[in-house]
């Protein structure tokens, strides 16, 4: 009878097994950039389709009242749009209909202060427009506060702001007394209440052009306080105006100079979002211009090209960035 042999089973060895481990991890370093940028990229589109939705929406509310959206109603209210004095109201309350979000305004009364009880659902209810998702920690809420009396809590919160002008103290600051503006130059394209202030705007009054004129920036990250990438964890970790309807969340454009908040500053964004334009892109950040189109600007951008985008009246001419 011929002899059978009986083949032995091979195994892998311990070294083969940690040189293939050693080709995966290697495999995983060279792909997980590409798989963040992808990400990043992906949520840098979605955040400016936002940005978009809330730039015709403001159209849609031009078109429907006749006046530019105000950048807030304080004291005095907004006579034009039936809102009493007292009735404090910020930038994003307006555009709600619009953004087909129609059962949040109609839960929410505009005669009434934004932290009235009877405002209390529509404010704490998230608006999914009014974030952009590379902002981390996406279910943050507004801690809370008290304003004019209210106590809010929990309010729902922005990564999108206005301003509302150019500050005197960045402006005197400029070399040269370059792009001096005056008390009615330095404004942004807002209609806006506070006090015995009352500014009515309309599309055809941003003479410096609706393609020329920021509408909506990024000031992501509030209520917590991020400052050149990084989160404040003791002084500053919180800031104001982080609620969609918080007349607070607009702010005067400073610039800053980081490390340390430095104001009026040198650089035009991704200093602090404590009040000054912030996001989370590499980069630079997002904005709308009032003309519905959308933009990314750089943070290398030249501090005083981005005050000629704030201004709506001051007839500047500004390059591209």
């Amino acid at each position: 009878m011929p002899l059978s042999f009986r083949r032995s089973k091979r195994g892998f060895t311990l070294i083969e097994l940690l040189v293939v481990i050693a080709i995966i991890a290697i495999l995983i370093g060279l792909l997980l950039p590409a798989v963040q940028k992808v990400r990043e990229a992906a949520a840098r589109m979605k955040c400016q389709n936002n940005l978009k939705q809330l730039g015709l929406a403001c159209h849609g509310f031009h078109d429907a009242t006749g006046v530019v959206p105000p950048s807030r109603s304080a004291g005095g209210g907004f006579p034009k749009l039936g809102v009493p004095a007292g009735a404090y109201q910020g930038a994003l309350v307006w555009i709600l209909p619009y953004i087909e979000q129609d059962n949040i305004r109609k839960a929410y009364d505009i005669k009434l202060h934004f932290g009235h009880a009877n405002n209390r659902t529509a404010v704490t209810t998230k608006v999914n427009v009014f974030n952009c998702p590379s902002t981390p920690n996406s279910e943050r809420v507004a801690v809370s506060w008290t304003h004019g009396g209210f106590t809010i809590d929990n309010a729902a919160v922005t990564d999108y702001s206005v301003i509302n002008r150019v500050s005197a103290d960045l402006v005197s600051s400029f070399p040269n007394n370059v792009d001096a503006y005056t008390d009615s130059t330095a404004w942004g394209p807002f209609s806006y209440n506070t006090g015995s202030t009352y500014r009515v705007m309309t599309w055809s009054s941003v003479t410096d052009g609706l393609s020329n004129t920021l509408f909506y920036v990024e000031d992501a990250g509030r209520p917590n306080g991020w400052r050149a990438n990084r989160r404040l964890s003791s002084t500053g970790a919180t800031v104001p105006g982080a609620a969609w309807c918080d007349e607070a969340s607009e702010f005067g454009f400073q610039g800053c100079t980081p490390p340390n908040d430095t104001r009026p500053g040198l650089q035009a964004m991704n200093c602090t979002n404590n009040g000054e334009p912030y996001a989370f892109h590499t980069g630079g950040i997002s904005v709308g211009l009032c003309d519905g189109s959308v933009r990314f600007l750089r943070e290398s951008m030249d501090i005083r090209m981005f005050a000629r985008m704030v201004t709506a009246q001051a007839g500047e001419v500004n390059g591209n960035d």
